[in-house]
C-alpha cells in the first residue's frame, strides 16, 4: 500500500484528489457514486451573499478538447447554503472547502467572517477569477488581489486565493495574495473564451465570453502551477485545470500541486475522482514509491530519479 494522506493548510487530507468548485455543484449528487471519505476534499460551488440566478441560457458550449461555460455563479446564497446544504455536506465524511465570491472587497470580508464562524468548514476559497460574470476579476491585478484577500483573512479558517490562468503576472498576483494573508493558492480557474454560432453570426453566449475548461486547459494550468512552485517553494497549491486522467494528475503533482482539483472531468465521468485515487495508489505501488507526497514538485528536483533516490 502507498500512503496518499497529506497535511496542508493545517488540515489532514485523506488523499490529493479534490472536487473542484463548479462543475459538480455542491457534490451531493456524487455521494451515491463513491465514498467521499476517500477523497481529499470537496470544494463547494461558489456562493455569494445573496442568491444569484446566473446568466441566460445557453450556458454551455462545446470547444475543441473541452467545454465553455457561462453559468454566472448561480447559487442559493449564503443563508440558504448554511441552513440547507452545509448540514448535508457535513455528513459526507470529507473535508469541506467553501468557495465564495463577492461584489467588492468589503462584501467579501463580510462573507468570510460569516463563514469563519460557521461550524463544519475546513477552509475557504476566495474566487477572485470567474471569467463569466460582470465586473473586474481581482486576480488579474496584484494590488486588487492584496486588498480583497486582506479583507478576508481576519477570521480563523485558512484561506485559498483562487487565481486566474489568464493573468499575465500570476507570480506577482500570488505574492500579493500571500502578503494579504492567504494560506495557499488554487491555480486556477477557467480561461476566457468564446464561440460564434456560424448559423446566425452571433456569439453563442448572451455575455459573449465564457470560461474554457476540460483537457484543453491542462497545458496552461501546468505552466502556471510550475511557475508558482518555482517561485514559491513552500506555499500550498491546489492545481486545477484539465485533469481527466491519471497521467494529467501526475503531471499536476509533479509540476508542484499538493492537491489536485478535478472539475469538468467529474461532470463528464462522475466516477473519475475515485478511479484516479485508486489508479494513483496502484501507480505508486508499482514504482515502489511509498508516499504520494514524495512526487510533489519532483519536476523541480530532478524528476523521479530523485524520488527513487530518497
Amino acid at each position: 500500500m502507498a500512503r496518499l494522506e497529506l497535511g496542508r493548510l493545517g488540515v489532514a487530507f485523506a488523499g490529493p484528489v479534490v472536487l473542484a468548485s463548479g462543475p459538480v455543484g455542491f457534490g451531493l449528487e456524487l455521494a451515491s457514486v463513491g465514498d467521499m471519505g476517500r477523497l481529499g476534499a470537496l470544494t463547494t460551488k461558489t456562493i455569494t451573499r445573496l442568491p444569484r440566478a446566473g446568466n441566460p441560457a445557453p450556458r454551455l458550449a462545446d470547444a475543441p478538447a473541452g467545454t465553455l461555460n457561462s453559468v454566472g455563479l448561480t447559487n442559493p446564497g449564503l443563508e440558504a447554503f448554511r441552513e440547507r446544504i452545509l448540514p448535508k455536506l457535513q455528513d459526507l465524511g470529507t473535508r469541506i472547502i467553501v468557495s465564495f465570491a463577492a461584489a467588492d472587497e468589503e462584501e467579501a470580508g463580510w462573507i468570510a467572517q460569516e463563514l469563519g464562524r460557521t461550524e463544519g468548514i475546513d477552509a475557504l476559497e476566495l474566487n477572485l477569477s470567474c471569467p463569466n460574470v460582470e465586473g473586474t476579476r481581482p486576480a488579474l491585478e496584484a494590488g486588487m488581489t492584496f486588498r480583497w484577500v486582506r479583507a478576508c483573512t481576519d477570521q480563523t479558517l485558512p484561506l485559498l486565493a483562487k487565481l486566474s490562468p489568464d493573468s499575465q503576472d500570476i507570480v506577482g498576483v500570488a505574492e500579493a495574495a500571500l502578503r494579504g494573508g492567504a494560506a495557499g493558492l488554487t491555480v486556477g480557474n477557467t480561461i476566457q473564451g468564446t464561440r460564434i454560432d456560424w448559423n446566425t453570426g452571433l456569439p453563442v453566449f448572451a455575455r459573449v465570453f465564457g470560461g474554457l475548461s476540460g483537457p484543453a486547459l491542462l497545458p496552461v494550468a501546468l505552466a502556471k502551477v510550475f511557475a508558482l512552485r518555482a517561485a514559491l517553494p513552500g506555499v500550498p497549491i491546489v492545481g486545477t485545470g484539465g485533469v481527466t486522467s491519471l497521467g494529467a494528475m501526475l503531471e499536476m503533482a509533479m509540476a508542484g500541486a499538493d492537491l489536485v482539483g478535478v472539475g469538468t472531468g467529474a461532470m463528464v465521468d462522475p466516477d473519475l475522482p475515485w478511479r484516479l485515487t485508486a489508479e494513483l495508489e496502484t501507480w505508486l505501488v508499482g514504482r515502489e514509491i511509498a508516499r504520494y507526497e514524495t512526487i510533489i514538485s519532483c519536476a523541480h528536483r530532478g524528476g523521479l530519479a530523485v524520488v527513487h533516490g530518497t
